[in-house]
């Protein structure tokens, strides 16, 4: 892994307390952490059944220790818990990647150019990444349903209340399509939140059960977790605190609870704990949770480096499969090996304010 591709290992499953490995990762969190300024940060390792938890800083600004074993945002990496989600719904029959999202969805997505749920999975939908590129204030007025016009409004203003605001599945697909696809569907590769809001919405009309429904029968309870849930509902905080910085040099501003971007949680809403996501990307690449043609389906690249919600990583150690994200002040990644058994989990608790952003939310 990070600190070496392997190194010494303990029976129980566990490192020592002052293993080499585990102070080398100790060591290399803490430097990074230190020079991007965050005030915590956590990471989870395994190299087959041995395991090193680390974690550097503080989880909040009143001084709570950072844990390794504490929930975070994990934003992104969302993306391959949809995308294997949906990828059940094919096992089981109730959905097709070839299916046409404007038939499964009409009047939210239009027919022509056609859109199949593989496109939305692999990034080639040409859908615009209103979250990321976006200007809500300006999409929202070309937006021609009147009810969704005035959610917007609404939105912004409660923003501008201060008061914390989910908006739609609906209202963030709307605003997306405001604007001119990228390119046709399937002609090429665009990252785009607005995809897995899409396949979220899929998933909920196909099967008649929310995405939170479907992440527990689905996800948590065949794996046994405790902690993984998605906002909305779950609108409880993550002990690791987000926080963004502003050009303007001020303290860092928490940032943790402004959930408005969210809209059904598809394209980031998740919130687990780093042990908990490395257990379900190494379930997921080892097909325990999906046939393995279709999980060899989600690991294949279509374009770039991107699969069906799986990116594809090239390290001193190997290639691995996983995902980044960043979302209400917390930067995060997950990488497994393609046997799964090697993996890492680190997050962040601090992100700047530079990158372009929707209904000034923090980036998904």
């Amino acid at each position: 892994m990070a600190a070496g591709c392997g190194g010494d290992r303990s029976r129980d499953g566990a490192s020592p307390p002052r293993s080499a490995t585990g102070l080398a990762l100790q060591s290399l969190l803490a430097v990074e952490r230190a020079r991007f300024g965050a005030p915590g940060a956590i990471a989870v390792a395994r190299v087959d059944d041995r395991r090193w938890a680390v974690a550097d800083g503080t989880a909040d600004a009143s001084g709570t220790p950072a844990s390794a074993t504490g929930t975070f945002r994990i934003a992104s990496i969302t993306k391959p818990l949809v995308a294997t989600l949906a990828l059940q719904a094919v096992a089981r029959g109730q959905l097709s990647l070839d299916d046409d999202v404007g038939h499964l969805l009409p009047g939210v997505v239009p027919l022509e150019p056609a859109v199949t749920v593989r496109t939305l999975l692999n990034h080639t939908s040409g859908i615009f990444d209103e979250l990321n590129e976006g200007d809500a204030t300006t999409d929202a007025a070309r937006l021609r349903d009147a009810a969704l016009r005035s959610e917007a409004r609404r939105l912004m203003a409660q923003r501008a209340a201060g008061t914390r605001a989910i908006a739609s599945d609906r209202l963030l697909v709307a605003l997306a399509e405001t604007h001119d696809r990228y390119f046709p569907p399937g002609s090429a590769y665009h990252y785009s939140n607005t995809n897995y809001q899409l396949a979220a919405m899929v998933l909920e009309k196909v099967t008649g059960q929310s995405l939170s429904t479907l992440l527990r029968t689905g996800i948590v309870e065949p794996l046994g977790l405790q902690h993984t849930t998605v906002a909305p509902p779950d609108l409880a905080s993550p002990s690791l605190r987000g926080y963004v910085v502003t050009d303007g040099g001020a303290a860092p501003v928490d940032v943790t609870d402004d959930l408005l971007a969210f809209g059904n949680g598809g394209n980031g809403g998740v919130l687990s704990t780093p042990d908990e996501l490395l257990t379900i990307l190494r379930t997921i690449v080892t097909a325990r949770l999906i046939p393995p043609a279709l999980a060899a389906d989600m690991m294949k690249p279509a374009m770039g480096n991107y699969g069906l919600g799986l990116a594809v990583y090239s390290t001193r150690c190997g290639s691995f499969h996983g995902h980044g994200g960043a979302v209400n002040g917390t930067g995060s990644i997950a990488m497994v090996s393609s046997d799964g058994h090697d993996g890492i989990v680190i997050a962040q608790n601090l992100l700047s304010d530079h990158e372009p952003t929707c209904l000034r939310s923090p980036r998904t």
